[in-house]
């Protein structure tokens, strides 16, 4: 079961007047072992009573979670046709990404295992 899923269980019991206590006791009865804990049950509660009304996440602010897109790759891949001797470092830099997420654009995606040799 998703966790939206068990948040709308709790949400429902919760504004059919029932305790955490309660609303845990009959989480268990009907879900047994994969029910949430009393912290998470108690948790979405008190989230409830402070008026909440989504039993979604709230979007987080930072970093998408995927940085490699097709346009990225496309640009890593014109720079080493450009110039074959170009370093991981330099690639990491010129397209503003780290060194190891360049690393896995050239290995994984392009399928290169060496830049250059000395």
């Amino acid at each position: 079961m998703e966790k939206e899923q068990y948040r709308s269980v709790i949400r429902f019991l919760f504004l059919d007047g029932k305790t955490c206590e309660e609303i845990k006791t009959k989480l268990d009865a009907v879900y047994g072992n994969p029910s949430p804990s009393m912290t998470i049950v108690r948790y979405w509660f008190n989230e409830f009573k402070r008026g909440r009304s989504s039993v979604f996440d709230e979007e987080r602010p930072g970093r998408p979670a995927d940085v490699v897109t097709e346009e990225i790759v496309e640009k890593v891949h014109d720079m080493i046709l450009a110039d074959r001797r170009t370093k991981v470092r330099e690639v990491a830099e010129a397209i503003g990404v780290s060194y190891g997420t360049a690393f896995n654009i050239l290995h994984d995606n392009l399928g290169m295992k060496k830049l250059s040799a000395r």
